[in-house]
């Protein structure tokens, strides 16, 4: 019996289709990875609502400290605050206010994030978040400042004089520091719903829920499925008409 010729551009066809299925298993496995660290994210989320809150601020934000409450104390610094551009609420487009909290027998200072505001249809018309420099207690969220997932560079726009506000787009603490003139903790405090002199507070879990990963995943692995038996629909009717 003769053997089966299969032609060259055949071999490719399916060598490409069975690594594009492979590639879709890989991004599968990687969603279902995510879902587990949401998992865990959100859970680590949940269960610091009930811890009691920490009574000193960490130097640093490490993972075991992440979302945990603190109770801090200190006078916030009224002028400059900073408006966080591109956040959205339910879809709509605003800012996350920024407020540097002096705090007693500190040299650093921490920023406190007291909550969402929505933007002006005229985007020179920033927001009042004017707040008061006086003393007082402060309990909030341990949490990382917006990071975003590629660096353009950070954006600073005008800040009215009355308000005292600097609007800027993914700042890091080098870059408020020196708007501050001051040192700041690398992190923020997501400041408590039930706390004065805030704004919208819906503070969650960060990233996509669980389920959106795990549907994602079932994606990828259909992608997979289909793929591969397209590798096998060609190499069956390739050995047959050569055959």
């Amino acid at each position: 019996m003769n053997a089966v010729r299969i032609p060259a551009r055949t071999y490719v066809a399916i060598a490409g289709l069975l690594a594009f299925a492979a590639l879709f298993v890989s991004l599968g496995t990687w969603q279902l990875k995510r879902a587990d660290e949401s998992r865990s994210a959100l859970a680590r989320f949940t269960g610091a609502a009930t811890d009691a809150p920490l009574t000193e601020l960490p130097r640093s934000l490490d993972e075991a400290q992440r979302f945990r409450r603190v109770e801090a104390h200190g006078e916030f610094v009224t002028d400059p605050q900073f408006l966080l551009d591109n956040m959205l609420h339910d879809g709509v487009a605003g800012y996350d206010v920024l407020t540097a909290l002096r705090v007693a027998g500190g040299r650093e200072r921490v920023l406190v994030n007291r909550g969402w505001v929505r933007a002006d249809a005229d985007r020179r018309v920033l927001p009042n978040v004017a707040v008061a420099g006086e003393p007082r207690r402060v309990t909030g969220r341990l949490e990382h400042l917006p990071r975003p997932g590629l660096r353009l560079g950070t954006v600073a726009a005008g800040g009215g004089p009355a308000h005292g506000a600097v609007v800027l787009q993914y700042p890091t603490t080098v870059e408020l520091a020196q708007l501050l003139g001051e040192p700041v903790l690398d992190y923020q405090l997501l400041l408590d719903p039930d706390e004065p002199d805030g704004y919208v507070r819906e503070w969650r879990a960060p990233g996509l829920p669980p389920e959106r990963h795990i549907g994602y995943a079932g994606q990828w692995f259909a992608l997979a499925i289909g793929a591969a038996a397209a590798g096998v629909v060609i190499a069956f009717r390739t050995v047959r008409r050569e055959s």
